[in-house]
């Protein structure tokens, strides 16, 4: 009996050990809650190492970004305003940051525009007559095309920002136009790709750059055009005149002579294919020995034309021309100099009255006559 009852206690101590394992081992919701903030607390002690690890990287890395700019922006500002560095690098440095190389009565002259104008200049000469050496001379030239380039691009910024004040801007059309002239060669009208390498190879620039070139050269043409009122008066003064004297051309000269501004011309013999300002192509539209043109705009920006047929055979015309020239935009521009209301931030060592004549004009004319020559 006492057999027994012992037996039955270990019995049930067996199946009560039995129950409580398969109690502990059984899944529940409170199990998978227990095991799971078990798994975050241990990984804690990586997780937050490790967050501090990758903060620290990224400030690191912007830290490292932001002082990289910095010195970027540091030697470029040396090599352009105190190096007078104006290679590729800088160039395209500039296209990036709009630097400012002057300013111009509150209207800052873009460093790339100078730098634009630089460029395209000493490429076109170094395609015809060599490369600049090191020698006293070229320097020189050198120097005396960036004293040009200085001129112009703040020239051209009064000049938008003139057009601008009365409302007025060079159009893609009028750009368009332009591209389009220069892009006929010969009567050939060039396809895009050639004429894209011309630009590329005679300046140095792709079309974009060139329409800027184009845009701004017409600026300072249509700024005159639209506010050169005593230009305007004399050129209806020299219409009137040509019709009082029966389209004698050297008699209006004759009675206009004291004015320095007006300029009578005889030309002979130029082939159509010369430029001249765009006289030769406008002699060329008159049919008969006699004729005289309309009032036209010289093509690069300074002053307007009569034009009358002298001669013309198959190949070759002969005309005389009076040119009116603008002169309210250049006193305008000199006025502001005296009062020194343009203000440079760079200085170009030369005589500012040694580079009033040289060898290149940024004009789209001169562009034109480039072209043209590099393909002869």
């Amino acid at each position: 009996m006492h057999g027994k009852v012992h037996m039955s206690k270990i019995t049930e101590k067996i199946k009560e050990k039995r129950e409580k394992k398969a109690k502990g081992t059984s899944i529940t919701q409170q199990n998978i809650e227990e095991s799971r903030d078990e798994i975050l607390a241990k990984g804690k002690k990586f997780k937050y190492p490790f967050q501090y690890a990758k903060h620290r990287l990224i400030i690191n890395a912007i830290a490292i970004g932001l002082i990289a700019i910095i010195v970027f922006v540091i030697v470029g500002w040396v090599q352009l305003y105190k190096a007078h560095n104006t290679s590729e690098v800088m160039y395209r440095f500039t296209r990036v940051i709009p630097l400012s190389v002057a300013d111009a009565d509150g209207v800052s002259v873009r460093f790339s525009d100078y730098l634009m104008l630089y460029r395209s200049s000493i490429r076109s000469i170094e395609r015809q007559q060599g490369e600049f050496d090191d020698s006293e001379e070229s320097q020189t030239q050198k120097k005396q095309f960036m004293r040009q380039a200085l001129n112009d691009a703040e020239e051209y910024s009064v000049a938008m920002m003139k057009l601008k004040e009365i409302g007025k801007e060079v159009t893609d059309e009028e750009i368009d136009a332009v591209i389009k002239e220069h892009r006929t060669i010969d009567g050939e009208l060039r396809s895009e790709e050639a004429f894209e390498g011309i630009v590329r190879d005679n300046f140095g620039l792709s079309i974009k750059e060139y329409r800027r070139l184009i845009m701004l050269s017409l600026s300072r043409k249509k700024v005159s055009i639209e506010l050169d009122k005593d230009a305007s008066k004399k050129a209806e003064k020299v219409e009137e005149l040509i019709t009082a004297n029966n389209n004698d051309f050297k008699a209006v000269a004759d009675v206009l002579k004291e004015d320095k501004s007006i300029t009578f011309e005889e030309v002979t013999d130029v082939s159509y294919d010369n430029l001249d300002n765009g006289r030769v192509a406008e002699a060329v539209k008159l049919e008969n020995v006699g004729d005289v043109s309309k009032r036209i705009y010289s093509k690069n920006g300074d002053g307007y034309y009569y034009i009358k047929l002298t001669a013309k055979s198959d190949t070759t015309v002969s005309y005389q021309s009076i040119w009116i020239q603008f002169k309210w935009f250049g006193n305008l521009m000199q006025k502001m100099r005296d009062e020194g209301k343009i203000v440079e931030k760079i200085t170009i060592d030369i005589d500012t009255n040694a580079d009033a004549e040289t060898d290149e004009d940024t004009s789209e004319e001169s562009a034109t006559e480039q072209e043209e020559n590099k393909e002869e």
